[in-house]
């Protein structure tokens, strides 16, 4: 087995993800190179990059067994179709909002890697396996507080893009935060949050946050809000409805829900998700499914009873996290499945 890793053509939306499977095979010592499309775009156009791509996959003397994408969804349906003897995968890491643009590459796809359980346990793909997003033990870890800067500390956090559901929720805090002084850091992409929100207030960093920053985040903050995304929004189409939500629902979590424990800071969860409550125990993350849960789990975590138990549940968190739920574990289970003869 020979792994030719590409990366996702963003700059900054899968490069985790990227690097978190790349470590990861360092550490099982599997054989690979990579291409990284997101850096080689920055001084070629697409079709160049794609061309030199390609050519180098088929490369006899390289003796590549199989093309790693992640995310690949602007893969050309072209290029799928003219691998030969190199077998293909796909890491699909944000379904199922990205499933409906994939599910017609699939007949040139060998293995998809969905991260969404739904999809993978319809039972109508044989070529369709389920592997959920992790977190990385090289990326994620804990600092001390009194090494970050003040910059980093918050009491609570929320850090990622601003969908309709997570603005919701963070206006439905505000009055408690300010009852309460406490402070409230917003970082991320917020640039489709209406001009009138009351979170303008509470924005501290827009950009796209490098991943060494947002470990010290997560660090600094007493507890990180995970609200899982809107997957029926889209800002881009006329009446904002997501027209690549697809028909399966969504009960996967998304990377920061490993992420966060890994840096062994303290999450509050949103479970409207069934794997929230599978995955974790009421003994490592705090539970919110709506405005009302959110604001009793803020008091209670911040300035109630459960003030003294945030570490220990976070370290808890930590350890399940560490044992079992990293891209080590991720890319076990992927080349188990690669290695199994065909049927």
């Amino acid at each position: 087995m020979k792994i030719l890793v590409v990366s996702d053509v963003t700059a900054f939306a899968l490069t985790d993800i990227y690097a978190g499977y790349i470590h990861a095979m360092s550490q099982l010592k599997i054989p690979f190179e990579v291409f990284s499309w997101h850096r080689e775009r920055r001084r070629l156009a697409d079709d160049t990059c794609w061309h030199i791509f390609h050519s180098e996959a088929l490369l006899k003397c390289k003796e590549f067994t199989h093309v790693f994408f992640i995310g690949g969804l602007s893969i050309p349906q072209f290029l799928l179709e003219s691998f030969y003897h190199v077998k293909t995968i796909t890491i699909a890491t944000e379904d199922p909002h990205t499933w409906t643009p994939q599910e017609p590459k699939l007949q040139n796809i060998d293995y998809y890697f969905t991260n969404e359980r739904s999809i993978a346990r319809c039972g109508l793909y044989k070529n369709v396996y389920y592997c959920p997003t992790a977190g990385s033990t090289q990326e994620c870890s804990k600092l001390p507080l009194d090494a970050l800067e003040d910059r980093y500390k918050s009491d609570i956090l929320f850090l990622g893009a601003m969908y309709p559901n997570r603005r919701k929720l963070l206006e439905s805090i505000i009055p408690f935060v300010k009852k309460h002084k406490l402070t409230m850091k917003i970082c991320g992409h917020v640039q489709y949050m209406p001009k009138n929100s009351p979170l303008w207030e509470y924005v501290f960093d827009s950009r796209t946050i490098p991943h060494m920053e947002t470990v010290k985040y997560y660090n600094g903050a007493k507890v990180v809000l995970n609200i899982l995304r809107d997957i029926h929004w889209n800002p881009r189409t006329r009446n904002q409805k997501n027209p690549l939500k697809g028909q399966f629902p969504a009960e996967s979590l998304n990377p920061r829900a490993y992420e966060v424990p890994l840096c062994q800071a303290f999450m509050l969860l949103e479970d409207t998700r069934p794997e929230a409550r599978e995955i974790y125990g009421k003994d490592e993350v705090g539970f919110f499914s709506d405005e009302d849960s959110l604001r009793r789990q803020l008091r209670y975590y911040l300035i109630g009873k459960g003030n003294g138990l945030r570490d220990e549940m976070a370290f808890r968190a930590y350890k399940k996290a560490a044992e079992a739920l990293t891209y080590n574990h991720r890319m076990l289970l992927i080349r188990d499945i690669l290695e199994k003869p065909p049927v």
